[in-house]
């Protein structure tokens, strides 16, 4: 499979990569970070080439307007996040969704003096059958429309990026690991951000799109904000109800619902993202830091993290000591 794409009034690539139709291809994963800066583009680009899949997240300000033609010759699974930036680099507009396209011939606009992080991730089919395994209305009615040859997107319409996709897109660009290891963080980590939106287009068809109140907001992030200080030992749903003054059930879903996931997923990312920082960071054992992010049984936090991360926490130990 051939990806390409192209600024089309300046004739500069912005990649040109063969991805692999085999998840089972014996090519390494790859990365680049590449750049272009000729007027009146100004592209800062990583990119990560692996078995069947390919992700490249591009920070772009072009001072005239411009168009993007992209190309792949051959199936694809594709998906698209495109956000848009002020000048403080804080997303002011964001969409995505998952596509499969049995090609792709097409251009984007993009705006004069607009800047944008624009993250893409392109799969062999093979490859996302074999990493989406898990039951979920909206893959299998996917699945079978894929079977009919013909562009199809998940869901009718692009919906906005949630937080909890935001962050998994940066930690995509900032993990260490390397080799092998890092094989295994990206693939978790792309199922994560596919499960978080598989849970947003769930909720959108549900058509679950009363607004939250202006007020209801403000408590939903105090109530983040107490779970980020206290994820060790956090109140009880009911507990932080009655802190925050809004009652449980619109805590919960709203909780969800605008920062899209769950306060119990929300927790168990800020338990795990400690996890590995004092694993690579600072020389303690396994019962340590099991207790420190807040586990009362060693095996537990073992359970949770292989869950969270795709591999034993005592495997990164040994991947960061042997290097």
């Amino acid at each position: 499979m051939i990806i390409r794409a192209k600024i089309k009034e300046h004739n500069e690539w912005l990649f040109w990569e063969e991805l692999s139709e085999e998840t089972t291809a014996p090519n390494a994963l790859s990365e680049k970070n590449i750049s272009i800066s000729k007027y009146p583009i100004n592209i800062s680009s990583y990119q990560i080439l692996s078995r069947g899949i390919f992700i490249i997240q591009a920070e772009m300000f072009f001072s005239e307007a411009a168009s993007i033609q992209a190309e792949i010759d051959s199936e694809a699974i594709v998906r698209q996040f495109i956000i848009s930036m002020n000048q403080h680099n804080k997303p002011t507009f964001s969409k995505h969704n998952i596509r499969y396209l049995p090609t792709l011939n097409e251009e984007h606009n993009v705006p004069e003096k607009q800047k944008c992080l624009y993250i893409l991730l392109v799969m062999t089919p093979s490859f996302y059958h074999n990493l989406v395994t898990i039951y979920n209305p909206l893959h299998e009615q996917f699945k079978q429309r894929m079977g009919q040859r013909h562009a199809v997107s998940i869901f009718d319409q692009d919906l906005p990026a949630t937080m909890e996709m935001l962050h998994t897109i940066e930690e995509l660009a900032k993990t260490k690991e390397k080799n092998e290891l890092k094989q295994i963080f990206t693939n978790a980590k792309v199922l994560e951000l596919i499960m978080y939106q598989f849970e947003q287009f769930g909720l959108a068809a549900a058509k679950d799109t009363e607004e939250i109140r202006t007020e209801d907001i403000l408590k939903l992030e105090e109530a983040k904000r107490i779970l980020t200080q206290q994820f060790v030992d956090p109140p009880t749903h009911r507990q932080l109800s009655k802190i925050v003054l809004l009652n449980e059930f619109k805590l919960r879903n709203g909780f969800k619902r605008y920062f899209g996931t769950t306060i119990y997923n929300f927790i168990t990312r800020l338990r795990m993202e400690e996890a590995k920082r004092l694993i690579l960071d600072e020389e303690k054992n396994m019962y340590e830091i099991a207790t420190l992010v807040g586990f009362k049984h060693q095996a537990s936090f073992t359970h949770a993290f292989k869950k969270y991360y795709g591999i034993l926490p005592s495997d990164i130990f040994r991947s960061n000591n042997s290097g």
